[in-house]
């Protein structure tokens, strides 16, 4: 699969993006039990790193939402092509645990600053899993829009 990594300015605001919800999210209910994804990557549909770096034209990460089949908090992705638009997602907080409360919707209104926010530095690599919960990123290029 390939995928967006982004610039690490980028996964830094993400990063305290993370801490911000997770903290609102236990402030008004410390029955949810979370944990901050990572890595911080988008995947993509492109067959091959050099097509992602043609057909890529601009990346938006939207404010994150709740997803029920998940259970966890996703940024929703928009990748703007030549094609069209590319909907994708990004993983940004879990459920620790299944059996503890969902997050109330009403419980996350996190920095509305950041978001959307815009990618213009980022890395596009192959992602490979040689074993169960460890993944390398490969034949990486940098792209700046």
């Amino acid at each position: 699969m390939i995928v967006i990594k982004p610039h690490p300015d980028i996964e830094l605001k993400l990063i305290k993006a993370q801490k911000r919800c997770i903290g609102q999210i236990f402030e008004n209910n410390n029955q949810v039990l979370l944990y901050s994804a990572m890595p911080l990557w988008i995947g993509t549909e492109f067959e091959s790193v050099q097509q992602a770096k043609e057909k890529i034209s601009g990346i938006t990460i939207l404010a994150p939402e709740y997803d029920v089949t998940k259970e966890s908090f996703v940024c929703p992705v928009e990748i703007q092509t030549d094609d069209g638009i590319i909907k994708s997602c990004l993983d940004f907080i879990h459920k620790a645990r299944r059996h503890c409360e969902e997050p109330s919707d009403e419980a996350i209104h996190i920095a509305d600053e950041i978001f959307p926010l815009p990618v213009k530095i980022f890395r596009l690599g192959e992602c490979n899993s040689s074993k169960p919960g460890v993944f390398e990123l490969s034949h990486s290029k940098w792209v700046k829009l």
